[in-house]
């Protein structure tokens, strides 16, 4: 884990001297339908997908590596639903993806003929992708290197807000898969939990976190989605998967904690990319 997260700071630091801007004019604490991470029919979203139909700007400086123009890709990073897509290389092995665009009004005709300079107009969104008629731009960046997908605003200039997070429906998940509503269940038996809270329909947490008696136990980071074994992951102590963070359409992952015998303090903290920070403490018995 240590390693891990010492290579995702690492590259994090090197990234934010390689700022993109973003692919639409505007961007506010309302420019999100879904936010990175978030629940995508039971696949961890590597998109942002924006809400209101625009005009779509290369990010930066690139290359046309590829226009999807019909549904023959499913990859889980560049899935076919993305419809009408423009994927931009650029500097650092990052990919820029452009989905959901109206085709006719792509501004490049030959993939292979020439690079984009950042700020140029691409197309406008439109409804070729998932999206059933929701014209809005659906957009990713992907570390091609280290096979990640990167949490847009990471590379992008901040909002003055985002979406307020809430912390609320506390529930703790035992190995054997009981659910117990921390506001009911104030004593467990010692083992392994899942620790979740009630999931925020747009937005995503940027980090969340799990204490004992103040000392954190399980942090996971959405600056990044990693794939292995075929599968997207968000990293804490371990990888967890989507169904890991997503149980059910209600609920999202704060981490894992071990509890052992003794009374203690059970922390439990959000924050967002601007730093707000949400928290729990709730007092519990374990047998």
């Amino acid at each position: 884990m240590k390693k891990t997260l010492l290579i995702t700071t690492c590259f994090l630091i090197c990234a934010s001297a390689f700022c993109f801007d973003w692919p639409q004019s505007e961007v506010t604490n309302n420019s999100f339908n879904s936010y990175f991470g978030q629940n995508r029919g039971g696949i961890l979203s590597t998109s942002v997908v924006f809400s209101e139909p625009d005009e779509v700007k290369a990010a930066e400086d690139g290359y046309i590596t590829a226009i999807i123009t019909e549904n023959s890709d499913d990859c889980d990073f560049f899935p076919s639903t993305l419809g009408t897509a423009v994927i931009l290389a650029h500097n650092d092995d990052l990919i820029s993806v452009y989905g959901n665009l109206d085709a006719e009004t792509l501004t490049l005709n030959n993939e292979k003929e020439h690079s984009i300079d950042g700020g140029a107009i691409i197309a406008s969104s439109g409804n070729s992708g998932y999206q059933e008629n929701n014209g809005n731009l659906e957009f990713k960046i992907i570390d091609s290197k280290n096979k990640a997908a990167i949490n847009p605003v990471v590379l992008m200039p901040r909002a003055e807000e985002e979406i307020p997070l809430t912390l609320s429906g506390i529930i703790i998940v035992s190995k054997n898969n009981d659910y117990y509503d921390i506001n009911t269940y104030k004593t467990y038996y010692s083992g392994l939990y899942k620790v979740y809270f009630k999931r925020n329909p747009i937005a995503t947490p940027y980090k969340t976190s799990v204490s004992i008696n103040g000392i954190i136990v399980d942090q996971l980071s959405y600056d990044m989605i990693t794939q292995e074994n075929n599968k997207l992951c968000i990293i804490g102590k371990k990888k967890y998967t989507a169904a890991d963070i997503f149980p059910n359409d209600d609920l999202q992952l704060l981490g894992e904690a071990m509890f052992t015998p003794g009374r203690a303090t059970l922390g439990l903290t959000i924050s967002d990319m601007l730093g707000n920070v949400k928290q729990l403490n709730y007092n519990i018995l374990i047998k």
